[in-house]
């Protein structure tokens, strides 16, 4: 069996592989970062070229950030444009320190004795905890400086020093037990890098990197390309033009419809999903054709303009971490006869467009998705887009019907390689498979096939090539060494996950099988039946449904799944304690 240090090995070896097949990099020098200026504004120094390529050089052998302020720094990179996802490596931190970045490999032995031409690869980045707080600058610690523990002439602390004095010493175990505890994940910042078709030279922009104004010299742009790295979940955001509507929501690199239209853009809307959305709010502010600066719409708001007669010549990013104070203006982010988007009007939740009028379609409260009627939401089941849906009382979109249908399926399975998203459907009598029943996130690779395919069979575990293992796998096609699986484990125990194989769902890439979370690979292996039928297409839409990310992500040494059923907290504090001791002997 593998054990963790061959592993390790392994892992920087194929770390090449992955970022060639999946993601080119380029993050800009984090000497030229943002900080926060005394006014409380987000400033910005552009990186330099030979910066720029040095970093490169660090982030293609998979350099890790684990920097954990509140203001914007500066990175960028590019994906493949079919990944869907944020890039597999990531940045080196302000300090300097750069954690070597790595792949994973795995392939499968076929039960009827033949050996599957297929491997798995993914990448892995090792993080490095950070320090705990800090004591303020200037103190001392009285033990080392020889000064008294208490005030000259009285013999005894007060109680305001005694409470500096526990809070020091709770604040330094604190930094103790961070720095030897090895399931302390470092804290992130999204990097983003921005372009832009313009209008004028009608081709796309040099990229803009996190803060930087984001500019067209005064002639607009018909599209955006936005793509984040270096922290785990989603970037959405879409364009409005009073010629073309809403585009749809795009994601981590996607580029915004309408592009080909050359009309300018006139309102934008932006926010963050998953793990990067639980940690910050993500704002921006535009400027526009007749020189007004907006306010700052914040997490899925409309910035820029409508009906006015105006477009929007350039506009700025910024993300701050929740619980921190956003040192923005956020009033009048939209210049309009009305606000727009969802809104409470009379204590009823409404949609007004931007023009005052009642609004029909999708409408978002950040990642809650609701469907409007003559500007009110709808509930129940719906028919809509060619699906049947089910809205909640509140009206919100619920994205697992599973309990509201009858227990059993039958089921048909959809695999969308170019997203990285798998949707479940349930049948709507002579209508078909045309109840999405819930979504589920994937890592495929170049090799799974195009295609529509019945599954023949299953394994609760099964071994793989490299002396690996998954569980809860589904062979795809009869003869074929294409399966959907778990997550990868060193053996058949849940105490021997690869922590990277579920941090990058939707990042990595196998060779051609189908990985999901564990919780979601069991679903499969529970609900749907031998003969069930799965078709794997590509688009660069999910699905129905948004595409889901992982819950958070999880440490480097944590050696189970945080969706595995199979796991239990008195098992969980068990594991995690052995870990700890291990690593403090």
């Amino acid at each position: 069996m593998m054990n963790r240090y061959r592993k390790t090995g392994m892992i920087l070896l194929l770390t090449g592989s992955l970022l060639a097949g999946a993601v080119t990099p380029a993050f800009a020098d984090n000497s030229a970062s943002g900080a926060q200026a005394a006014d409380g504004q987000v400033s910005f120094q552009a990186p330099s070229a030979e910066n720029t390529a040095a970093a490169e050089t660090a982030a293609a052998a998979g350099s890790d950030n684990g920097s954990s302020s509140r203001t914007i720094t500066a990175g960028a990179g590019e994906t493949a444009a079919d990944m869907g996802g944020p890039g597999a490596s990531e940045s080196a931190s302000q300090s300097g320190t750069i954690v070597a970045g790595s792949g994973q490999a795995s392939g499968e032995t076929v039960s009827s004795g033949e050996t599957a031409s297929s491997g798995e690869t993914s990448g892995e980045t090792a993080g490095t905890a950070q320090p705990g707080a800090s004591t303020e600058t200037g103190s001392t610690d009285p033990a080392q400086s020889g000064q008294p523990l208490v005030p000259v002439g009285t013999g005894e602390l007060t109680e305001s020093q005694g409470a500096e004095l526990e809070a020091e010493q709770a604040a330094a175990e604190a930094e103790a037990s961070q720095l030897n505890n090895p399931l302390v994940v470092p804290q992130r910042e999204p990097r983003l890098q921005t372009t832009v078709l313009t209008l004028g030279l009608q081709n796309w922009s040099t990229p803009f990197v996190n803060d930087q104004d984001i500019t067209t010299d005064g002639t607009g742009f018909s599209g955006i390309s936005t793509f984040m790295e270096n922290i785990h979940g989603d970037l959405l955001y879409r364009t409005y033009s009073s010629a073309n509507g809403w585009s749809e929501w795009v994601l981590n690199g996607q580029q915004t419809g309408h592009v080909s239209t050359m009309v300018p853009v006139e309102a934008i809307q932006y926010r963050f999903k998953g793990p990067v959305a639980d940690s910050f709010d993500l704002y921006y502010t535009t400027t526009l054709s007749d020189g007004t600066q907006t306010g700052w719409a914040k997490n899925g708001q409309t910035a820029g303009t409508m009906g006015q007669g105006l477009y929007i010549t350039g506009y700025r990013l910024a993300f701050f971490r929740k619980g921190t104070e956003a040192t923005v203006d956020t009033a009048n982010p939209l210049k309009a006869a009305h606000a727009d988007g969802v809104q409470v009007v009379d204590g009823v939740l409404r949609y007004i467009h931007g023009d005052g009028s009642n609004f029909t379609g999708w409408g978002w409260v950040e990642n809650d998705q609701y469907y409007f009627q003559d500007s009110y939401p709808v509930t129940g089941w719906q028919y809509i887009d060619g699906y049947k849906y089910y809205f909640a009382e509140d009206g919100k979109l619920v994205t697992d019907v599973e309990s509201l249908l009858p227990a059993g399926g039958p089921y048909m399975l959809k695999i969308n390689k170019e997203m990285n998203c798998l949707t479940v459907y349930a049948k709507d009598g002579d209508n078909g498979f045309i109840i999405p029943v819930k979504a589920f996130l994937t890592s495929v690779g170049d090799d799974t096939p195009i295609g529509t395919f019945k599954t023949p069979e299953k394994y609760r575990w099964r071994l793989m090539i490299h002396d690996l293992y998954t569980q809860y796998a589904t062979r795809l096609s009869p003869g074929m060494p294409i399966l959907m699986h778990s997550i990868i484990y060193d053996r058949p125990d849940p105490f021997s996950v690869w922590a990277s194989t579920y941090n990058n769902l939707g990042i990595a890439r196998s060779a051609g099988c189908i990985r999901l979370a564990t919780i979601d690979s069991k679903w499969i292996y529970d609900n749907c039946a031998i003969g069930t039928t799965v078709t794997v297409y590509n688009s660069s839409k999910p699905g129905p449904f948004e595409r889901p990310t992982i819950m958070y992500e999880i440490p480097f040494e944590q050696t189970w799944d945080p969706t595995d059923p199979n796991v239990t907290p008195e098992m969980i504090a068990a594991e995690t304690q052995r870990i700890i001791d291990k690593s403090n002997p």
